[in-house]
């Protein structure tokens, strides 16, 4: 196992590179961005959640000055398409059109207008006159699913049952019978926004309707432009896309949203246009699915697990997007040993926002539930909660339930006693109250999650190339969404190849330019593009002896940490530098590029244990956050900075979920609610409690410089370790957030990040 002490650049605590154009604003985002002769568009959108167009009067747009034209649903390609940026699979299926004369959710794409400002564009937008037929819509799985509903997607879901995923191992039967205690329960979490800070943009020109060029905040650049070249009948080569800087993702950049439509329009206006979202667009754009779970877990007196039983429906609005992936990515992400398993996952089309790739992908909704139960398992078998879970966890070798690849490195017991130890300092300084106005208690959850996408589907590139001043260029196909992976991927080659991060200079996300890479989902940034960098870096070092043996014939050329050794013939040795420019300047010397491709045969699982520290009071049935505590296990942490960061992000992700997030639907209307941040409520400060997070010793062998994920791994405990804490501290039973409908919801008193 690699210790600390091996590693001069990985495992620090290093500001990220763009860090400093970020905080005085000279970073460029979409937005930041202009083109020659750019021209402004703007949506057409339905006001209604199901509805059918009877007539689109353009007239009065076309009084608005600098009106420049529209783009009809007529005029829009007529085949159907998927808008997810996974790579293929016959889990996503073709069900959405550019733009649509029968709107199946609020906010669909009716038509887009183009004008010389912005302003102009979206009075446009406004002054187009649609008349619609309304259709009562079907916003829940439970309506979507009853006898006579109509079916939204025909030629994929009759019963708007997109698909049904059943995943076992075991006998479910047996599992009852050995069983003394079973717990089972239904639980239902809503949909979440992304809420990210930069409004979703592009900019498009496909002027001259053969060479299509993109700027966009997006995970998935070469995902896209695979997409865009279907639809518009394209050769992958004609098909350019660039990620400028990205204000974050959390999964909400992961599929088209509306490049497609702006492409549209460039085409016919023949010239480039610039979309921009108001806030309120994207609260129509996808979202975490809302869920509806029954479960049973089973347990023998010992206290060891005999029965995971689950049906798992999730909410997929009208379009598929990603919901068949996320339910097959919830059916393997359980850490327990369980013999006897049953998963049935069921997608639903319905006129509900459509769910589609989020922080935690299936495996929130699921671990929800599950920690819930788990903890009260372990209370009627009176054995520490902590201690029942660690009792039944998959150990190094063992697989998850019904998953083929073993377990290859586990600090979940290291993870449990940091959460413990600071624990005991926390009560130490403030001990647990109890007392007829406030009780105070502990809740803990358990989660995993993975390396890159459970399918395996994880794959990219990595070039490195010598300058003359023997500095090296990288170029990667990942993009960084605000995560701080182009500067990890730095840290991985100055590491591997024994340079300073500053000799280190990377481009990235650019399809004309970087290579191929799946995209930034999955938490696989750091793992799979890492494993590239790494494999690049070696193969660089590699040519680089090769071709000092060209200019020593007669010596013996190796390398070893980092130093190149010429003996034999003359004895000497060489850093980096000094080798990099003894071959490029050299006359028998080269121009050496290190060639890296990674495709995931592992998908390591990094682990989490969280601790919340809440109050109720009983007489106001109010409940106030604490502390908050998460210790991970999440390999060799490649920036220690960066990861304290995702942590930190991502438990607060979790308070919102936990707390306050859900979108609102009026029930007369039948319309959602949440178009703004009044009436979708995200955490602030004062929803924030005193928060502590840390990182325990470990080094995953499949991993670059042993590093395992951690971007998704943080939101996923915090909800139902506060659902856990508030059950103890109040005595109540809770299955369903957010927890603002059962608790008034006290303001904490907000302390350090530690």
């Amino acid at each position: 196992m690699m210790e600390e002490r091996e590693f001069t650049i990985v495992n620090r605590e290093t500001p990220r590179l763009e860090s400093a154009d970020k905080a005085t604003g000279l970073g460029k985002y979409t937005d930041d961005l202009t083109v020659p002769n750019m021209a402004y568009a703007a949506l057409v959108r339905s006001p209604h959640s199901y509805a059918k167009v009877l007539g689109i009067d353009t007239s009065e747009a076309e009084k608005i000055p600098g009106y420049l034209g529209c783009a009809l649903p007529e005029e829009s390609p007529q085949e159907y398409f998927n808008c997810s940026g996974n790579p293929p699979s016959p889990l996503l299926m073709a069900d959405e059109k550019v733009l649509t004369d029968e709107p199946l959710v609020l906010g669909d794409r009716v038509a887009i207008v183009a004008a010389e400002t912005e302003a102009a564009a979206r009075a446009a937008a406004e002054a187009m006159k649609v008349e619609y037929e309304v259709i009562a819509p079907m916003l829940d799985v439970k309506s979507a699913l009853a006898p006579n509903a109509p079916a939204l997607q025909p030629h994929i879901a009759p019963n708007n049952i997109v698909q049904r995923r059943e995943v076992s191992q075991g006998d479910i039967a047996v599992g009852e019978a050995s069983s003394d205690i079973i717990e089972e329960g239904h639980f239902v979490t809503p949909a979440m926004q992304h809420t990210t800070i930069e409004l979703t943009c592009c900019v498009v020109d496909f002027s001259d309707g053969e060479h299509m060029t993109i700027y966009s905040c997006s995970q998935t650049v070469f995902q896209e432009r695979r997409i865009l070249a279907e639809i518009f009948g394209l050769k992958e080569v004609d098909v350019h896309i660039v990620k400028p800087l990205v204000g974050a993702g959390f999964g909400a950049r992961q599929q088209l949203h509306a490049q497609h439509a702006a492409a549209l329009i460039s085409r016919k206006i023949a010239r480039p246009v610039k979309l921009l979202y108001s806030r309120e667009e994207e609260f129509y754009s996808v979202m975490r699915h809302a869920s509806d779970v029954d479960l049973r877990i089973g347990a023998d007196k010992n206290g060891r697990l005999q029965l995971f039983d689950t049906t798992f429906r999730l909410n997929a609005g009208p379009y598929t997007t990603h919901t068949p992936t996320v339910v097959a990515a919830a059916a393997r992400k359980l850490q327990y040993n369980v013999p006897n398993y049953s998963f049935t996952g069921l997608s639903v089309f319905t006129n509900h926002i459509t769910g589609g790739a989020f922080r935690g992908y299936g495996n929130t909704q699921l671990t929800f539930g599950r920690e819930i139960l788990m903890d009260r398992l372990a209370q009627r078998l009176n054995i520490d909660p902590v201690e029942f879970r660690l009792m039944n966890h998959v150990q190094v070798g063992q697989c998850f339930p019904c998953a083929s690849i073993p377990v290859s490195s586990n600090g979940i017991e290291e993870c449990a006693r940091r959460c413990r130890q600071l624990q005991r300092e926390i009560d130490e300084k403030e001990p647990l109250v109890d007392n007829d106005e406030i009780r105070q208690a502990w809740g803990i959850a358990f989660s995993c999650h993975g390396s890159g996408p459970s399918s395996k589907e994880g794959l990219s590139g990595a070039i490195i190339m010598l300058n003359a001043d023997a500095t090296v260029h990288l170029l990667v196909g990942s993009a960084d969404i605000g995560q701080g992976s182009e500067t990890m991927e730095c840290q991985i080659a100055a590491e591997c190849l024994g340079i300073p991060l500053k000799s280190v200079q990377i481009t990235a996300a650019d399809t004309h330019l970087t290579p191929y890479n799946t995209g930034t989902f999955g938490s696989s940034q750091t793992f799979i593009c890492g494993n590239a960098v790494k494999l690049a870096c070696d193969d660089l070092k590699q040519k680089m002896i090769e071709q000092l043996r060209l200019i020593y014939p007669d010596c013996k050329v190796e390398e070893k940490e980092h130093i190149y050794y010429i003996s034999g013939c003359e004895e000497s040795k060489m850093n980096f530098e000094e080798a990099a420019r003894k071959i490029l300047f050299d006359p028998k010397g080269g121009v050496p590029i290190g060639v890296g491709s990674y495709k995931a045969a592992a998908c390591p699982n990094p682990f989490a244990v969280c601790f919340v520290k809440a109050e109720y009071h009983k007489k106001l049935n109010a409940l106030r956050l604490l502390d908050i505590i998460q210790v991970v296990d999440v390999g060799t942490p490649i920036n220690r900075l960066t990861v304290a960061g995702q942590l930190e992000g991502g438990i607060a992700q979790g308070v919102g979920y936990a707390l306050y997030e859900r979108m609102e639907i009026n029930p007369r209307s039948r319309r959602t609610l949440s178009t703004d941040f009044l009436h979708y409520r995200i955490p602030q400060m004062g929803d924030m409690p005193r928060t502590y997070v840390d990182m325990v010793s470990s080094h995953d062998p499949y991993g670059p410089c042993g590093a395992k994920s951690v971007g998704e791994l943080a939101t996923v405990p915090v909800a139902p370790a506060i659902v856990n804490a508030a059950r103890r501290a109040s005595g109540m039973e809770i299955s369903s957030l957010p927890l603002c409908d059962k608790f008034v919801i006290l303001p904490t008193e907000r302390g350090s990040v530690k």
